[in-house]
């Protein structure tokens, strides 16, 4: 790791400290998953079924439904039609693809 007082980041990257001081290209963080290790599967919430979806439309689909049998309220619904809409599908994290969770932690526990 390199430390770096600001005097002397705004004399080598001027530009890089602008920016930063100035929040540019700044984008707000709404949430964190786990790691691995404290990885428990139970229940898919909303943005697990969301990263499995392939487009905008599907997405919308699944929102739309887990608001209509009551699995979301509407504010929810609402902030993750908001969060789809204004940063894009990629922002609720990568794509699962089918077989994620099998592949991904059923093969370590069968290792063990």
């Amino acid at each position: 790791m390199i430390e770096m007082d600001i005097e002397e980041l705004r004399r080598k990257y001027p530009h890089l400290a602008k920016e930063l001081e100035e929040k540019i290209m700044c984008v707000e963080v709404r949430g964190s998953r786990t790691d691995d290790e404290d990885f428990q599967i139970d229940m898919p919430d909303a943005v697990d079924y969301i990263r499995r979806c392939k487009s905008v439309r599907e997405a919308e689909e699944v929102i739309s439904f887990l608001e209509r049998t009551n699995q979301i309220s509407r504010s929810k619904a609402d902030e993750l039609r908001e969060q789809l809409y204004s940063q894009g599908l990629e922002s609720f994290g990568p794509h699962k693809e089918f077989g994620y969770y099998m592949k991904k932690y059923y093969a370590k526990r069968v290792r063990l």
